[in-house]
This record gives C-alpha cells, sequence and structure tokens, in this order.
C-alpha cells in the first residue's frame, strides 16, 4: 500500500510537496461538535481534486470517477466506529475538460474521549491506489464545562428546508475543505459552537462574540478585519459568520473568537490558523509619513547600511504585508521613513516601551549573527536563524555529522510553540557537505515546511533511493555515533 500521498489540510497540516501528478490528491480535516441531547460527534470532510482521480465511463455512457473512502475509529484498540462506502463524482461527457473536484461529509456520533482516527482512500478504477492518514482526535466535552467547538471552514450555507447531513443550527453549511484562501474567494465564513455558558454567567445572560483576524507571526489582531454578536447565552451558542477578505494581504493569520461578557471581561478564545494568498495588495509608503519619531532610537540610526540590516532582520518575525513593507522601504533609500518603519514596527508590538522589545529582540540577532552567518548570508537570512528569531532558542537539539548514509543533520525540538502547538520539531541538513549552512529539511509546526518524505532524502547520501513507496518508513533513523546536543 503506498503510504501518505494525500495532501493534508487538517487545520493544522499544511500542503504537502513532492506530490505527483499520478497520485490520487485530496484536502481532508474533521471538527468535533456536541449536541446536547445525542452528545459528541465528530464532522470529516473530504475533498478530491478531479484530475489526480481516474475517469471511467459508466453504464450511462459517461465519464466518472469512484473511490472507496474507509474511515474508523479505534480507542484502546476496540474499533469504536467503522464505515467503507464508494465516493462518487459528477458525471462528465469526456475527459478533456476539467474535471470536477467532489466532496463528502460525514457525522459520525462518538463517546466522549480520545480516538484514534484512520483514513483509507482508493481508486475503484486504478489497482494499487490506495492512500492511509491516520492521528489522534479528541471529543472532550460533556454537559458541564464551557468550550467551544472545532471550527468548519464554509464555503456557502443556506436556511435549510429539510434536516440533511449538511444542517446545523437550521442552516446547510457547505464545508470549504482546506485553510488555504486563495485571491479569488473574496470572504471567509466560519461556524463554531460555545457549550454550556448559561452554566457559567446565567441563563440569558448578555454576552459578546468578538471574532477576528490575527497575524500568525505575531498575534497582533488586525481592527479592520474584525466583527461582533450579542447574544444571550444558554446551553449552545452558535457563531455562523462571515468577514470580507478582498483586501488582506498573502500571509499566515489566526481566526479568533472571543467569548466576553457584560463588563468585556474575557471569559473563553478560541482560534484557528489558515493561510491567504492575495499578490494583488500592495503597500503605500506613505502610510507610515506620520509616525513621530523625535527622540527615539530610530531617529539615532542614521547610518544606510545599519538600517537596512535592522529591517531586514526584522523578516523572521514580520507578518507578510510588513516584510512587503520593509522590502519597499529599504529599496526607497528614504533615510526618514526606514526609521518611522523600524520604530513603527516595534511600537506595534509594545506601544509603551517599543525601545526595550527592539533591544531584547536585537539581542537575539546578535547571538543569531554569531551563531548562524556564513561568507554570503546574514544569520537572520539562514534557516537555522530565522527559526531560532522565529520561536526562540529549541528546548533540545542533537546534531550529528558521522552517519554513513545521511547527510549531516541537526534536529531541534520545542516543548510548545504558540497558536496551542506542542513538541514541534525542526529537521535542518546540510545536502553539499561542504560549509557551515543547515537548510530546513522538514518540520511539522504549523505554517513550515512540511517534507512526509524528509527520511528518504536524509538517508539519500551514499544510495540513489528516490522510490518513497518501497522505503521503510517506520524504521529508525540510523545510529546516533558523533551526536552530540547543540546548546
Amino acid at each position: 500500500m503506498k503510504r501518505l500521498i494525500i495532501t493534508l489540510a487538517t487545520l493544522s497540516f499544511l500542503i504537502a510537496p513532492g506530490i505527483q501528478a499520478q497520485d490520487l490528491q485530496a484536502l481532508f480535516y474533521h471538527a468535533g461538535f456536541f449536541s446536547p441531547s445525542e452528545g459528541p460527534y465528530v464532522e470529516t470532510y473530504l475533498k478530491v481534486f478531479g484530475p489526480s482521480a481516474e475517469f471511467n465511463k459508466n453504464e450511462n455512457d459517461k465519464y466518472q470517477a469512484s473511490l472507496e473512502v474507509t474511515i474508523l475509529f479505534k480507542q484502546d484498540d476496540q474499533i469504536r466506529d467503522f464505515r467503507k462506502y464508494n465516493l462518487l463524482s459528477e458525471e462528465v461527457t469526456d475527459t478533456t475538460g476539467t474535471l470536477p473536484n467532489f466532496i463528502d461529509q460525514q457525522r459520525i456520533p462518538l463517546p466522549h474521549g480520545v480516538y484514534q482516527m484512520e483514513l483509507v482512500l482508493k481508486d475503484n478504477n486504478i489497482e494499487e491506489t490506495a492512500v492511509e492518514h491516520a492521528e489522534m482526535i479528541s471529543l472532550e466535552y460533556d454537559q458541564a464545562d464551557v468550550r467551544f467547538s472545532d471550527f468548519q471552514f464554509v464555503e456557502s450555507f443556506a436556511p435549510s428546508n429539510e434536516e440533511s447531513i449538511l444542517t446545523k443550527s437550521g442552516y446547510d453549511l457547505v464545508p470549504f475543505v482546506g485553510d488555504f484562501y486563495p485571491a479569488e474567494v473574496e470572504s471567509l465564513t466560519f461556524y463554531t459552537e460555545l457549550y454550556n455558558l448559561d452554566q457559567s454567567i446565567g441563563q440569558d445572560q448578555d454576552f459578546l462574540f468578538r471574532y477576528y483576524l490575527e497575524s500568525f507571526e505575531t498575534t497582533i489582531s488586525l481592527s479592520d478585519f474584525a466583527r461582533f454578536q450579542r447574544q444571550k447565552a444558554g446551553p449552545v451558542n452558535v457563531v455562523l459568520a462571515t468577514i470580507p477578505i478582498t483586501n488582506l494581504p498573502s500571509g499566515n493569520y489566526n481566526l479568533v473568537v472571543e467569548a466576553r461578557d457584560r463588563e468585556n471581561a474575557e471569559l473563553l478564545v478560541h482560534k484557528i490558523f489558515f493561510q491567504r494568498h492575495n499578490p494583488g495588495i500592495q503597500v503605500n509608503l506613505e502610510d507610515i509619513g506620520s509616525v513621530d519619531i523625535s527622540s527615539t532610537f530610530a531617529e539615532r540610526i542614521n547610518d544606510h547600511d545599519s538600517i537596512n540590516f535592522y529591517i531586514g532582520c526584522l523578516r523572521p518575525v514580520a507578518n507578510s504585508l510588513e516584510k512587503q513593507f520593509a522590502k519597499n522601504v529599504i529599496k526607497s533609500g528614504d533615510i526618514k521613513k526606514k526609521q518611522q518603519f523600524l520604530f513603527s514596527f516595534w511600537e506595534t508590538r509594545n506601544e509603551q516601551y517599543p525601545e526595550a522589545e527592539w533591544n531584547r529582540y536585537k539581542q537575539e540577532v546578535m547571538k543569531v549573527e554569531d551563531r548562524f552567518k556564513t561568507q554570503i548570508k546574514h544569520g537572520f537570512e539562514t534557516d537555522m536563524g530565522r527559526i531560532w528569531l522565529r520561536y526562540g532558542p529549541p528546548n533540545d537539539s542533537e546534531f550529528s555529522d558521522h552517519e554513513p548514509n545521511s547527510y549531516p543533520y541537526a534536529m531541534w525540538h520545542y516543548y510548545t510553540l504558540e497558536g496551542n502547538q506542542s513538541n514541534k520539531r525542526f529537521i535542518f541538513y546540510n545536502p553539499h557537505l561542504v560549509g557551515t549552512e543547515y537548510f530546513l529539511l522538514h518540520s511539522d509546526a504549523r505554517g513550515e515546511l512540511y517534507n512526509p518524505y524528509w527520511k528518504v532524502d536524509l538517508h539519500g547520501r551514499n544510495t540513489n533511493l528516490r522510490n518513497y513507496e518501497d522505503y521503510d518508513f517506520d524504521s529508525g533513523w540510523g545510529g546516533r555515533a558523533g551526536s552530540k546536543i547543540i546548546k
């Protein structure tokens, strides 16, 4: 059976690189909910890209793709739910035009608990095409705890005329499968539920849902993309809302929903990651023309080379719009605008003490410059330097350059990262066997390079191994001779 080549968007996974055209390609994620009358349930959302499936003629003399889908949930090695079914595409008269994608949604009731979910897809029109995915999911809902459901991204919605698999809270919700929003998508619609708030603040008490977008890199909220809804507390409170994103620049973001009481105190916060690609949005340097830099640290930096370095080193912690702004302001050659941008960058992050915030970061930049600078790159321009500045030094790390069949590599381990991420790793390697620079090969952190075949690439030093299907992905890393901890 082929290993994982399904393109995963499990609301924490990014599109995996290296997928070949003939491989079955799909997006998949799940979301947990709770019904006061029926208990917890999980919804699964699957989108299969039509051109990656095989379309054969059916009994109607039209072309159609057919997938066998298997989903099971295990708990303590016992199968708690199992379903196997065929998923059919739309019929088409020929295969020379655009082949339609097809979407599937399932709703599966499961008792409160933690489960191992396994998904297997097989193209019924091609032999040996099965792809698989497994992950742990948690449905820890009950009748007492105040908590949010998972998010569902929504492509479209309408009041329901009759109950169906798409129906929740009186609406039919067509799922938007994935966490990537291209330029042609002009709005982000989402659905989430809040449970048991009435037991915390009282039945029918006023409260506020505030929902907004924030930069994933900086967690700074974007005021132009903020909305709110007033509601009264009940057993289940629903947020079904749309945020226009036509003017949202390319970048990594979080969608955030807050529940606040009548005194505006935060009760609970809930967020989810997504990506936006919108290259048409440009920046205007005049936007910083009113920033006052009198008697600030930025005004004291009068050398172009120095301030260009200081602006360039912001890249690892800047959001997409700030990166574009930095590029344009350096290109402009206007020293005052450079000073204004540098000051504004840190004032945005610490309005009261921007210079202290800048000095703290500059110390880390100098550490990175000392450790990772090469003959042609500053430390912050290397992958290791960027990761260090973006996330801080790793909690644990390992280096090896003596394994005979692998390139020299380093593994950085972070116990926690922002965005409720835990136990994340970054794999760096030196494929050139010269110099001191190590390149990022793979990471399971959200928003970073995800390479499901990283073990193959790492162990290809003395072999021509590139047949991913024949590689033993469950084997160990090999020996650890020559390894040492990087401090």
